[in-house]
């Protein structure tokens, strides 16, 4: 049987969005169409789904591999596309069947148009009583059974399947709700941009980096993990900003409980400016409501109440089991488990300040000029389009 040509896309939030669905189903297409490219030769929302038709000679493993990590899309079918006639399905359900082993089935069909004279329960049957007589020693198992055969009718074709490939779900990237996120090399901050980009957000990537110490594998690293979080969005951006003169400046006048705590503060007020030269309106962190001591409620409170911009922690009642699980699942915890030294752990004390108040970090700004080194590291820095 020769190749599919066809995708059937399924969406679930976008499917709740009423008025502003037809928004979401074309900023979706827009998306596949970006990550694609030249292997989509058609797209089309029809009966609440969309289809793609791929080129000829291409990689279909690579195609299904892009769409699983597209936000917007909660899972997909390659498929056979037929008119609306039962005796071509049925043939096509054969020939699909006859490659395939199982010991039992489930024929299930979906009529997303109402408006034709096909009956489901009548298909079920014959195409049911059909793969029966090509395959006697098969079983029907209508509750979990080794494959579905799934035919689905639109307005205007029907669409045979037996695979389906889950996807990321939520809502598709949009650029016009830019927000920038933090990536240290730990394994956090990559899966909050993931949750971001998951919400329908264009995320822009900021890594601080004491360039007095850098190796070229700590760079290797962060460029691997914003390559990895990547494949999630059309377009990404990273910005690598120099961080060592800024860091000895802070070393001199910072007490050392406080040190990481006032690093943080710098780096959210460096990121609301990348935010503001990229229209960016939000800012991303990692943190994890009390899972280590810069992000204790008071620590937070104090760092959050003096930012520049809003900032978003989307894993902030989550534990660590619960982000590793999802850092596993988008390909991240390989990559953040690599060695690595952050520039926020270096010369600072083995238990830092727990409950820093809004007056330490407005006196330790006083007394330093860092305006001039932020502006100069900004300058500094060439953002990298890894997409």
């Amino acid at each position: 049987m020769k190749a599919f040509e066809h995708i059937v896309i399924h969406y679930d939030e976008i499917g709740l969005k009423a008025a502003n669905r037809g928004h979401f189903e074309k900023l979706l297409m827009t998306n596949i169409r970006a990550k694609l490219g030249d292997a989509v030769i058609a797209g089309r929302r029809e009966s609440g789904q969309q289809t793609i038709t791929l080129a000829p000679d291409i990689d279909r493993d690579a195609v299904c591999t892009a769409l699983s990590r597209i936000p917007g899309i909660a899972y997909f079918s390659p498929a056979w596309q037929e008119e609306h006639d039962l005796d071509a399905i049925r043939k096509t359900a054969l020939a699909l069947m006859q490659a395939q082993s199982f010991k039992t089935f489930g024929v299930i069909t979906k009529r997303r148009d109402k408006a034709n004279d096909f009956r489901s329960a009548v298909i079920n049957r014959d195409i049911g009583a059909a793969v029966l007589g090509m395959r006697p020693d098969a079983g029907v198992n209508l509750t979990a059974p080794d494959i579905w055969l799934k035919i689905e009718i639109t307005h205007t074709h029907a669409y045979v399947s037996v695979e389906r490939i889950n996807g990321v779900g939520g809502l598709p990237t949009n650029a016009r709700q830019k927000v920038v996120a933090l990536l240290s090399g730990g394994l956090d901050s990559p899966v909050a941009a993931y949750m971001m980009m998951k919400r329908g957000c264009e995320v822009i990537m900021t890594h601080y980096q004491n360039n007095l110490a850098m190796t070229d594998s700590v760079e290797d690293k962060i460029q691997q993990l914003a390559t990895q979080l990547s494949h999630f969005q059309p377009r990404t951006h990273l910005h690598i900003i120099p961080f060592g003169n800024i860091q000895n400046e802070i070393i001199k006048v910072v007490p050392a409980k406080q040190r990481m705590l006032f690093y943080r503060h710098v780096m959210l007020k460096m990121s609301a400016r990348v935010a503001s030269r990229n229209r960016a309106r939000m800012l991303v962190t990692g943190d994890s409501l009390s899972q280590v001591a810069s992000q204790t409620y008071d620590n937070l409170a104090a760092i959050y109440h003096v930012a520049e911009l809003p900032i978003l922690s989307p894993l902030i009642g989550l534990n660590k089991t619960e982000i590793t699980a999802i850092a596993r699942r988008i390909g991240t915890f390989d990559i953040s488990s690599l060695p690595y030294d952050d520039c926020c752990s270096l010369f600072v004390p083995k238990h830092p300040e727990l409950r820093l108040r809004l007056s330490a970090i407005r006196d330790a700004e006083a007394k330093m000029d860092l305006e001039p080194l932020m502006e100069a590291a900004l300058e500094e820095t060439q953002p990298q389009r890894l997409d």
